[in-house]
């Protein structure tokens, strides 16, 4: 019987011992704080639509600002999109390097802004080029924009319009050169 009583007051001890220890904890412990993680951005350009020429490359440029309380890192995807002539150079810039790749990825620390780039280079097609950019956080994936670029380049002068526009700009310079020497000539006194 003596052991029955060790026993009960040693599982009597336990008891008391673990809900002591299960209030403290709950009561006095410092509460965890959960963090909440903060993922939002914005992917804007004030240019979408440009003209160009053949032989020049055009820029378009527009801005990844990360607008969480977190940072994060973002896929960037181009998509050329029809009737873009395949034969004109498109490539895609970001975090200051240029490369012909259709993805990539970024980081930006929170609060800050990094630029992307889309460089579109026109051959001797005429034509016009649709490109897409999709950014997407891999904080958040379903936080996901877009902004689609269009460059439309003509060819340059005709080689038989050049003519015709040197002939003309060569008559305009004659007549002019001729009213000038008309109101210098002498007058003749009778």
């Amino acid at each position: 019987m003596r052991s029955l009583k060790k026993i009960g007051a040693t599982l009597g001890f336990i008891f008391v011992s673990s809900v002591f220890c299960f209030t403290g904890l709950t009561i006095c412990a410092p509460e965890a704080d959960a963090e909440v993680m903060d993922f939002s951005f914005t992917y804007t350009s004030d240019e979408t639509l440009k003209v160009g020429s053949f032989g020049d490359t055009t820029i378009f440029e527009s801005i990844l600002e990360n607008t969480g309380t977190d940072a994060d890192t973002y896929e960037i995807v181009m998509t050329v999109n029809s009737p873009t002539p395949p034969e004109w150079y498109v490539a895609l810039c970001s975090g200051g390097v240029c490369h012909g790749n259709m993805a990539d990825t970024i980081y930006v620390p929170a609060g800050a802004q990094d630029y992307i780039l889309v460089e579109v280079g026109p051959e001797d097609t005429p034509g016009e080029a649709s490109v897409t950019v999709t950014v997407t956080s891999w904080g958040n994936p379903a936080l996901s924009e877009s902004v689609t670029f269009h460059l439309v380049a003509h060819g340059g002068i005709p080689l038989t319009d050049r003519w015709g526009l040197l002939i003309l700009i060569s008559l305009i310079f004659a007549s002019g050169f001729y009213l000038i020497l008309r109101r210098l000539r002498p007058v003749r006194v009778k």
